[in-house]
């Protein structure tokens, strides 16, 4: 039996558009239009670093806060679980509300030169609650009954009264995880002609994850006779095997240090674990402006983030966890360069963008890694429509094609292909002040993963629900 507390390190919280790593959504413009790869207002700064120079002389500044409702479901069938609650099927939810995802963009234009800084949340953004722990926790502890009946047969050709039985167990779980990767990126842009712009930024990212949770409270009920135990009562699992392996001694040390070392696993265990990191990557962007075309491609490199393992005291000082998340052990949590496109129309006051995205992700190292069979592809088209000068309305749609081995998934760290949908509204006060409202419903793909466990067939059903919705200002000043 090997603790499934070793999965736990793994779970992410990314709750909007974009590859298994990267929120690719920085705006509530996004959130209204999704296709924003040609975008000429204050969020360029993220989506079109080399269209900054074709905006008006001046200050642009984009202020935008984004909220998040998600959930992620899987639905377990483990034939033990039958031991708990009399049905070998189990539902397992995670929730996660993110209130406050904010990001700015600042950009000043002159001419033919640009300068631009930004600040979003390019990973994570929330923290995810399973009440009831996972599936992958649980499989390791509906096995015990039966391993206690196994090792019951060995007991009672020694000694018939220390042959000992169980079918019953019943334990409590609970995992909460948080993550956050802020992004901050700086840069210029210089208009080579009237119509082609070249653009280069220095990105800087800060990772910020935490892992809560436990097991404990991990019970049988065993049918011994040698420890007057009838099957009728349920006891800590880990004080049996202490019992068992002192009563034990010297009549089997093989099979007394195999207790000891159930008892250790089927202690408390308090999860309490941290992991921070930092990486600098690079930019690049061209922007092609002319008529009614508009065109941009934009290369983000790999984001080689290392995370530092900071455990508080009640989990460093266990060796069952500190063996598994060694304190101030480092892991990678790479994020995968991405080639982004894009080639926009004008149809009057009708603008439509279709755009491609294509994540690295073979070539980057981090939880998702060990699933990963290909790199992703996005496919964006998002239209606006000026109605007056006042209003513009918008849609979009984008679908996320994944590449990944879903036998090879983590119940704690799964992402499935999806399809995301985009509508809103931006409403003009002046010239120079702008509202942005956005909804983004994002549909995923159910997707079914059998494997083993203990030698036992499980499958395993994978289901996400997401919508964002969100509010930004679009500021103009100066000339």
């Amino acid at each position: 039996m090997t603790l499934a507390l070793v999965a736990a390190m793994t779970i992410t919280t990314t709750v909007f558009a974009g590859g298994p790593m990267t929120n690719s959504n920085q705006s509530a413009s996004f959130l209204r239009s999704i296709a924003r790869g040609t975008s000429l207002d204050p969020d360029a700064v993220y989506n079109n670093p080399a269209g900054v120079v074709f905006m008006d002389n001046g200050f642009h500044i984009g202020i935008n806060d984004q909220m998040a409702k998600q959930t992620r479901t899987v639905t377990s069938t483990f034939a033990p679980f039958a031991m708990s609650n009399g049905n070998a099927t189990k539902e397992y939810m995670g929730e996660v509300f993110s209130p406050i995802i904010p990001s700015v963009h600042f950009a000043w234009k002159h001419n033919r030169w640009a300068v631009m800084v930004g600040m979003g949340v390019n990973g994570g953004g929330g923290s995810l609650e399973f009440d009831n722990g996972l599936a992958s926790f649980e499989r390791q502890f509906s096995v015990l009954p039966g391993a206690i009946s196994q090792l019951g047969q060995q007991l009672g050709q020694m000694n018939p009264a220390m042959a000992v039985s169980a079918n019953r167990y019943s334990m409590d779980m609970y995992l909460k995880g948080s993550s956050m990767t802020l992004a901050f990126n700086a840069g210029v842009a210089f208009r080579i002609t009237d119509w082609l712009s070249v653009a280069a930024q220095l990105r800087y990212s800060t990772t910020s994850n935490g892992y809560e949770g436990y097991m404990k409270n991990i019970q049988i009920n065993p049918n011994m006779a040698a420890m007057g135990l009838d099957g009728t009562k349920m006891i800590s699992a880990s004080q049996f095997f202490t019992q068992a392996g002192a009563a034990l001694g010297q009549l089997n040390p093989a099979l007394a240090q195999q207790a000891a070392v159930y008892a250790a696993q089927t202690a408390d265990h308090i999860l309490d674990v941290k992991q921070k990191g930092t990486s600098l990557s690079p930019v690049l962007a061209l922007a092609f402006h002319k008529g009614k075309w508009d065109a941009s491609v934009k290369y983000e490199f790999k984001m080689a983030t290392e995370l530092e393992i900071e455990s508080e005291p009640i989990s460093a000082n266990d060796p069952v966890i500190n063996g598994i998340f060694p304190n101030g052990a480092k892991v990678k949590s790479e994020t995968p360069a991405l080639l982004a496109a894009a080639l926009s129309r004008h149809f009057g006051p009708v603008k439509v963008t279709a755009e491609w995205h294509h994540y690295f992700d073979k070539d980057a190292e981090n939880s998702f890694s060990p699933c990963i069979t290909g790199n992703t592809n996005e496919y964006l088209l998002g239209a606006e429509w000026s109605i007056t000068d006042k209003w513009l309305v918008s849609a979009g749609v984008q679908r996320t094609a994944l590449n990944m081995d879903i036998n090879k998934y983590s119940d704690m760290n799964f992402v499935t292909s999806s399809t995301s949908i985009a509508a809103g509204v931006k409403y003009n006060f002046s010239e120079k002040v702008g509202l942005n409202l956005g909804i983004m419903p994002t549909l995923y793909d159910k997707e079914t993963a059998v494997g083993q466990a203990s030698g036992i067939d499980f499958k395993d059903v994978y289901h996400r629900t997401s919508i964002a919705w969100g509010i930004g200002l679009d500021l103009k000043f100066g000339k």
